[in-house]
């Protein structure tokens, strides 16, 4: 059984607004060289290969959460999602399906639930849906576009949020925080720092 580091995303990135999204073993490796990373976010990559590298980020009292929608290995139903909270110890996991992040709650998981800003609208309905007792924080995605739909919706925010996607410079990650997001979740090593 591995090592668990269980630290909320919201404590973490009161310290870091930077989450690094892995996807290779060598990106997880380059996450171990950031002094200021404290969270990592898993997608597109296959858990069993990181086995080694999950029990060196809890060492590193890293809070490892894991795209379930977009994983190989584990399938995101119940048993998975046992064995996601307990044996590979993740902190949290991410989904766009209201089932999955209510089962991982279940498992005592933190669970962030992924929406598509289309537009503003689109934004609002889906913000509308959102059932805070299974959801801990939202992620807005493409998170490029967060400093400009943000400001058109009606009602504020149901939960704290992250935003993920098309984000490719330090000016975007610092206009997507500006625009109220806690945090950025960012695939480009150069933006760990």
């Amino acid at each position: 059984m591995l090592i668990q580091s269980r630290r909320s995303l919201l404590t973490t990135l009161s310290q870091c607004k930077i989450i690094p999204i892995v996807e290779s073993r060598v990106q997880f490796t380059q996450v171990f060289d950031s002094k200021h990373v404290n969270s990592v976010l898993l997608r597109h990559c296959n858990l069993f290969d990181f086995t080694n590298l999950l029990n060196d980020a809890h060492r590193r009292k890293l809070s490892v959460y894991v795209n379930v929608d977009h994983i190989d290995g584990i399938h995101a139903d119940a048993a998975g999602l046992r064995y996601l909270a307990e044996y590979l110890q993740v902190t949290g996991v991410i989904s766009t399906y209201p089932r999955i992040l209510s089962q991982g709650k279940s498992f005592g998981l933190e669970t962030i639930q992924r929406v598509f800003a289309a537009d503003s609208t689109g934004l609002e309905m889906a913000l509308e849906s959102v059932d805070t007792q299974f959801v801990d924080i939202l992620d807005i995605s493409p998170g490029l576009v967060t400093p400009y739909i943000t400001t058109q919706i009606t009602k504020p925010f149901p939960l704290p949020f992250i935003a993920s996607g098309l984000i490719q410079t330090p000016q975007q990650v610092q206009a997507v925080l500006r625009s109220g997001a806690i945090g950025v979740a960012v695939s480009r090593p150069e933006l760990w720092l």
